[in-house]
């Protein structure tokens, strides 16, 4: 009987694969999974590397400037040292008589593409390719997607981008390592090398003019005047601003509210201290909009700035969170928008977390209202490989920086759909002479809106601006 390989990226995915399809058995303590349509195994991540200049021409273990650059007739790969077992054991079930298809279902993304591209390409296996693309690893998920499975050249695109992006990788990397090292290291430098890449050089660049900028900064004194006034029922604080200032480009120093001469301070506060004036007044409401759904960046930055975290401590959450407790969809996407038919999906989700104790109140308002800001979020246009991270419906008992992230997604996910909030926004201007105070007090929230799903509520009483008398006194 004709059966097909699965070859996934990590050995818990084809477990988890093996479990979603059923009837598998455990071959060689794990070594792979067979039933009797499917034979599963699985990679440990990229397995083969590009071959070094020294692999390809035994002239270049020397670094000459005369040899650079560096640029092959043609790239090819070696096995990555500790992979060589793993990768001859992927070869010998990809020559098996029974295999007809073999299914790439190594992560739905670039370099998931790649790592299976390698493999075939260095086992010169010429069979037919299917490929498996998952947005999350729940069961139903999983069967859908091996119900729903695409032609491998559909995806020729994704994996040229990804070969393109490595090449790209090894001329920089290779050759501008090469000619930095021989043209900056002395002879007593042996070992020693100045590393260079595509990625890394301009990050540190930016890191370089940042610190160049800070050290080239010449600090100039200025003064502020603070100002308390007393109306009848009630105090306030202001601070002295020219009216008739304009903004100088490139000119950060220059600010309304700044006074480069100390004389000129003495003589403002001469001329207004005891003294009384007129205040005007605007309330202006603003609106907060609701969040957009997370891309991997804007969950890195949001888990930053609530809790504190690393880029790299959100990912290792965010992913043990898709593989291991399957409670989120895919999460190294670009993306903040969902497919435009996914609406029934988020109903499905709101449903499920209707039942739960922490979001059960805020999901049942968006079934029973309705969902708002569905042109931003439902739209093919704004989905790339992948769509938003969002919840899956899963139902898990998490802890620690799993539970913490989950919740921070689930919130996020449905404060997308929320109205937006209210504030009410009070500029008071006070005028004693020819001088001006000006007054902008923090925004009191009016109505919470979709920041009634991260715990906000309008707090009586507090934080208001009392309303204007008609006469201040210094």
């Amino acid at each position: 009987m004709v059966k097909s390989l699965i070859i996934t990226e990590k050995p818990s995915v084809a477990q988890d694969i093996s479990a979603a399809l059923t009837g598998f058995q455990s071959m060689k303590k794990g070594e792979y999974f067979e039933s009797d349509t499917y034979v599963c195994t699985y990679a440990v991540g990229h397995m083969l590397t590009l071959c070094s200049p020294e692999d390809i021409d035994p002239i270049y273990r020397r670094w000459r400037l005369g040899d650079l650059p560096i640029i092959p007739e043609h790239f090819t790969v070696k096995p990555v040292h500790d992979q060589k077992k793993r990768l001859k054991h992927i070869q010998k079930q990809l020559e098996r008589k029974d295999i007809g298809v073999i299914i790439n279902a190594c992560d739905a993304a670039r370099e998931g593409e790649l790592i299976f591209r390698e493999i075939i390409k260095y086992c010169g296996i010429d069979k037919p390719i299917k490929r498996l693309w998952l947005q999350s690893m729940t069961k139903n998920a999983i069967i859908k997607g091996f119900q729903d499975l695409q032609e491998g050249e559909q995806f020729s695109g994704l994996a040229s981008a990804a070969q393109c992006r490595a090449h790209a990788d090894w001329l920089i990397g290779m050759n501008a390592t090469r000619a930095l090292t021989v043209r900056l290291k002395s002879r007593n430098q042996r070992g020693l090398s100045w590393s260079a890449g595509r990625v890394q050089t301009p990050t540190l660049g930016l890191l370089v003019d940042r610190e160049i900028e800070i050290l080239e900064h010449e600090p100039i004194q200025y003064w502020r005047i603070h100002a308390d006034f007393k109306a009848q029922d009630h105090s306030y604080s202001a601070v002295w601003f020219d009216p008739n200032f304009k903004k100088v480009p490139d000119n950060r120093h220059l600010q309304e509210d700044r006074i480069f001469n100390q004389k000129n301070v003495q003589e403002i506060i001469d001329s207004v201290e005891g003294k009384e004036g007129s205040a005007t007044e605007t309330r202006k409401p603003s609106e907060s909009k609701p969040p957009k759904l997370f891309n991997l960046t804007g969950l890195q930055r949001s888990a930053n700035s609530r809790m504190g975290w690393s880029a790299n401590r959100t990912l290792k959450a965010a992913q043990r969170c898709y593989e291991t407790h399957k409670v989120i969809t895919y999460p190294r996407t670009s993306s903040k928008s969902l497919p435009e038919d996914y609406r029934s999906v988020v109903n499905d989700v709101l449903t499920i977390l209707e039942a739960s104790q922490e979001y059960g109140s805020h999901s049942s308002q968006l079934l029973r209202e309705g969902l708002r800001n569905e042109e931003q979020i439902f739209n093919d246009a704004g989905v790339t490989d992948h769509f938003a991270i969002i919840p899956t419906g899963e139902n898990k008992e998490l802890s620690g920086d799993d539970a913490k992230l989950y919740d921070l997604i689930v919130r996020q996910f449905i404060a997308a759909f929320y109205p937006p909030s209210l504030y009410e926004q009070v500029e008071r201007i006070t005028q004693i002479g020819t001088n001006f105070f000006k007054s902008r007090p923090p925004k009191v929230l009016m109505k919470p809106g979709w920041e009634a799903v991260f715990g906000k509520e309008v707090a009586k009483g507090e934080g208001a601006f009392p309303p204007l008398n008609e006469s201040t006194v210094l």
